[in-house]
């Protein structure tokens, strides 16, 4: 297993110690004209809803009427299948080794597995891979990437989606082939199926919750893309307070792939938190992980949570497995000046538009919306099941504990026969 980080490489071989598991820390940041004039490119050659959003944003905040003009030509030029396949051979035949040969040729492995595929790094190491014929199996590990980050820079040999979206996707913006897409679902959450959550009351008392009361779970957006998470925390401290809302009691869980503001978490010492996560690097997701333990608590969490309110977070697909309502907050307490930092703006993308086509979450438009739609589920925790059951279903494909297993079949399958 190659790692980013040593700091990284070490956690794992902590956590999932085992005498056929490797570990080892390599990263090179490709550099040189070409490498870098086709990682420019490779943001230019897809078009969705979601990269012509990001290009607006951009415009917001520069005010360069020229530049987005010049931009979405540029976009509406090149993002074809052709350009990319051209672009592709050109990557693959005319860029040089950043030195992940030498770690090829140390291990000598009959599969090269890649987890980010728009990683230029990870593209560096399927460049060399291919170069030596070694077969290559890539993970889109987000329900987002394909429509929102960039074109593939490379395509392996073999392409595992989570689902029949993003398989679509993979073949309209990646140009995957069909018959070399394994749609296997979705490996992090094999352990909602083989994990038994704890007790309620256990839960609760362990956390220091009222057994009385429901749980409301906040889950913010992030430092990263929003100034309105502490506003929103505030407005359900609020109105849970007065009463509003009766029963409940709140729980905020920040994302594991950002960093947490700690004066503002100093200014509420009433607040009950989550920062899960242990972060190997000083950018928002730069590397990342969650270790056994958070994931059996985010089990328990999900299990014994009434409803989820955030604004797009991924945890609505959790919540939903669960059979737990979400509540997406559609209004901003405190206007944000720019585009890029107002949080609504993502309902607006392609990945969250499937979402809304089937409501797998409700919006509130404004404060009394939102403590309507809360109070609405608090009541009846049935209301819109049919709606959390076809999302699941779109997003997960198969929740039957078996994920992981059929994306190591995938890998074991890739091994030429010769090999085995």
């Amino acid at each position: 297993c190659l790692m980013r980080f040593p700091e990284l490489a070490l956690s794992y071989q902590k956590e999932i110690a085992h005498a056929r598991l490797l570990y080892d820390s390599f990263y090179r940041i490709p550099n040189g004209l070409a490498e870098r004039l086709l990682s420019f490119l490779k943001f230019r050659l897809i078009r969705t809803a979601t990269t012509d959003l990001r290009r607006r944003t951009s415009y917001d905040e520069h005010k360069n009427y020229l530049r987005y003009i010049a931009s979405a030509l540029f976009n509406r030029i090149i993002a074809r299948r052709s350009v990319r396949r051209f672009l592709r051979f050109l990557d693959l035949h005319f860029i040089g080794d950043t030195g992940f040969g030498a770690v090829l040729e140390k291990y000598r492995p009959d599969v090269v597995v890649l987890t980010n595929l728009f990683d230029d790094g990870e593209i560096a190491l399927i460049r060399e891979a291919k170069k030596r014929k070694i077969v290559t199996v890539g993970y889109v590990n987000s329900w987002d990437k394909l429509t929102a980050r960039s074109s593939v820079r490379l395509l392996p040999d073999t392409m595992i989606v989570f689902n029949e979206i993003l398989k679509q996707e993979a073949r309209e913006h990646a140009d995957m082939p069909e018959e070399r897409i394994a749609v296997c679902g979705i490996p992090q959450y094999d352990h909602y199926v083989t994990e038994k959550p704890n007790r309620r009351d256990e839960f609760f008392k362990k956390n220091g919750f009222d057994p009385a009361r429901r749980l409301i779970l906040y889950a913010p957006v992030g430092i990263t893309f929003s100034d309105s998470d502490w506003e929103v925390i505030d407005l359900l401290h609020e109105i849970i307070s007065n009463g509003e809302i009766q029963g409940a009691q709140l729980l905020v869980r920040f994302p594991p792939n950002d960093f947490l503001d700690e004066r503002e978490l100093a200014d509420r010492p009433w607040l009950k938190y989550d920062l899960p996560g242990i972060r190997f690097g000083t950018k928002r997701s730069e590397d990342w992980d969650m270790n056994f333990d958070e994931l059996r608590r985010m089990t328990d969490l999900l299990a014994h949570t009434s409803v989820v309110v955030g604004y797009s977070a991924s945890i609505i697909v959790d919540a939903a497995v669960f059979d737990k309502p979400s509540v997406g907050v559609n209004f901003e307490v405190k206007k944000s000046p720019l585009l890029a930092r107002s949080p609504i703006q993502r309902y607006k993308t392609d990945h969250f538009k499937k979402v809304l086509r089937v409501r797998g979450i409700r919006l509130a438009g404004n404060r009394q919306e939102l403590i309507d739609l809360i109070n609405g589920y608090l009541r009846d925790p049935l209301l819109d099941k049919d709606q959390r059951r076809r999302f699941a279903a779109e997003q997960c494909w198969r929740l039957d504990g078996k994920s992981g297993e059929r994306g190591a079949s995938v890998m074991l399958g890739a091994i030429p026969s010769a090999k085995l």
